[in-house]
């Protein structure tokens, strides 16, 4: 009888680190298209070809074993070397094929998300690019996952030594009200509805924290997670709302449901980023981050200071440390 031990394999690698930061095999097998049996069964061939249990798992239950802890780190910098030797080959004659799939935010998809993927495709022919949008916490969530190779957001939300970080735009926060309404002082602000981002947002935290240093927090009342909905409400109440130059340029419509003003308060900004886990992609992120400023520069800055005048070059490019 044949006893020899499955073979290792780079698949089940892959599998059993998803697995375990996905904390399930269910969660893992939707993420990666596969039955969870398949998942199991993969999971299990790793564990023969180990000669050791990694996961300890139940229906209430899931716990890496002091060989799965031991295998973890050393698994994730399989995947990130292999990744990393791909992406070197990107630009290469005959290169093998490979998917990238990014976490966008709202504010770039009308606007810069399409030639960007354009621009990237004429690059990098043998690679094929997917996009999902979301807000920044989100986007975090699911690099840290593994469910995406690359997210674009705010550039606070990743600080860790485990992610690269690009610098793409620094965005300022403006003042908007109804369409056609003049521009108001702090005292017409304080008689007037105020509408919000959700508190959940990186951006809603980040006005409420300017807010209160400016002495303006008013009672809460509405609150929205896109820009559409925030602009449309600001303008059915006749009120404001603090938002950022990219999100009123990259709303459709923003325009016609508001006017965009200078902040009667202190200036301040956000800055975006192009994210990545450390050293997975080699040069990938930095040569995509330069296109995407390029497309920034092409579709919305350029005509930014025309549009809103009062930015005075706030709006800007943002290029590598």
């Amino acid at each position: 009888m044949d006893n020899k031990a499955p073979p290792f394999t780079f698949r089940a690698a892959q599998i059993f680190v998803v697995v375990v930061e996905a904390q399930s095999v269910t969660r893992a097998a939707h993420r990666l298209g596969l039955s969870p049996s398949s998942v199991s069964q993969q999971l299990a061939a790793l564990e023969a070809a180990l000669g050791a249990k990694l996961i300890e798992r139940s229906a209430r239950s899931f716990r890496l074993t002091r060989a799965g802890t031991l295998f973890l780190e050393p698994a994730r910098q399989l995947l990130d070397d292999v990744s990393a030797a791909k992406a070197s080959l990107a630009h290469a004659e005959h290169a093998p094929p490979m998917s990238i799939r990014i976490a966008s935010i709202e504010e770039l998809d009308a606007t810069v998300i399409a030639p960007w993927l354009l621009r990237l495709t004429r690059t990098y022919p043998n690679v094929s690019f997917s996009l999902t949008s979301g807000a920044s916490h989100e986007n975090l969530d699911a690099l840290t996952s593994r469910a995406v190779d690359l997210m674009l957001a705010v550039d606070t939300v990743a600080e860790a030594d485990w992610v690269e970080q690009h610098p793409i735009l620094r965005d300022p926060f403006i003042l908007v009200t109804a369409a056609g309404q003049t521009a108001p002082t702090v005292e017409t602000l304080k008689s007037l509805p105020v509408v919000r981002y959700a508190s959940d947002l990186q951006i809603g935290r980040q006005i409420e924290a300017h807010l209160r240093r400016s002495g303006l927090q008013k009672a809460r009342g509405f609150e929205f997670s896109t820009n559409q909905a925030l602009f449309a409400m600001t303008a059915e109440l006749g009120g404001w709302a603090i938002t950022t130059a990219l999100a009123f340029f990259g709303t459709p419509r923003a325009g016609d449901l508001v006017s965009a003003h200078a902040l009667p308060l202190p200036a301040f900004s956000r800055r975006l980023a192009l994210h990545a886990r450390a050293d997975a992609l080699g040069p990938l992120p930095a040569r995509m981050a330069d296109d995407i400023r390029t497309s920034l520069s092409e579709r919305i800055v350029a005509e930014a200071d025309s549009r809103l005048p009062f930015l005075s070059g706030g709006f800007q490019i943002l290029q590598k440390n």
